[in-house]
């Protein structure tokens, strides 16, 4: 037996390893951040409880649900090799018809600030991680209803604290400062308004796939502008701790209020 193919056997044993489900208990809707699910939203717990939603743990993980709606915020590991391993998983469950990524990422766009989000159209492929299996030019775009959608209530859900809401191009390198200066200055001249580490991935996949996919990346540094990743944990942290909160609420709204 290979496991390139994911025979039923090798997805029902690593989807329970990864996630604590098995791949028919997966729901149709999937919120996945690159690490733990606590720290991109403080108090996730209480928010959902609040909200009066169920929710429950799975290893590290939770299933959000009302009535007979709900969603799976999961863990997806930092960097693309470990994002790489949950997203082949989820894209192979067939209850999984769409996924929601929420990260961070550097901004390179011009006039971008610490703080703001990009829903990116499209993804620049600079992973390296996925060309044993899918070739460079095999694209990695978002679902553009989705983003349209989504987009539309991060919009809403932030238009009191300042943020700039962006739909353009994201890039995603392999490992952590990997990027030069003149990358990101080629990168910008593309097009490319924010990198991250594991977007490209999950773009790739899900088109790959036949899944919708859409990404919300929170701005931290701006490696162009004099704002490297140490200095930017720090900078704006009541702004940053309100945006992913807006986050949280638009994500939750999209799946709990819309119409099916």
């Amino acid at each position: 037996m290979v496991y390139g193919e994911l025979s039923d056997e090798v997805l029902e044993r690593f989807t329970q390893l990864q996630f604590g489900l098995t791949p028919s208990s997966i729901p149709s809707t999937v919120v996945i951040t690159p690490s733990k699910i606590e720290n991109y939203f403080q108090n996730f717990k209480k928010v959902i409880m609040e909200k009066g939603l169920r929710i429950e743990r799975v290893k590290g993980n939770f299933i959000v649900g009302k009535d007979s709606r709900k969603v799976l915020f999961c863990e997806g590991g930092v960097g693309s090799s470990n994002f790489t391993d949950s997203s082949i998983l989820l894209c192979h469950c067939k209850n999984m018809e769409e996924v929601i990524f929420v990260g961070t990422g550097g901004g390179i766009g011009k006039d971008m600030e610490s703080g703001d989000i990009n829903l990116p159209t499209s993804c620049i492929r600079l992973d390296k991680v996925l060309e044993v299996m899918l070739p460079l030019e095999a694209p990695a775009k978002a679902d553009l209803d989705l983003v349209k959608t989504i987009g539309q209530l991060v919009e809403k859900e932030t238009q009191d604290i300042g943020v700039r809401i962006y739909e353009g191009v994201n890039a995603t390198v392999p490992f952590f400062l990997s990027e030069t200066e003149q990358l990101l200055i080629d990168l910008r001249n593309q097009g490319a308004l924010s990198i991250d580490m594991e977007l490209s991935v999950l773009y790739a996949l899900a088109n790959h796939y036949h899944k919708k996919v859409v990404g919300i990346i929170r701005i931290g540094d701006l490696p162009l502008d004099g704002l490297p990743t140490w200095k930017s944990r720090q900078y704006k942290l009541e702004l940053k701790s309100g945006v992913h909160k807006r986050i949280l609420n638009a994500v939750l709204n999209y799946v709990f209020t819309r119409e099916l």
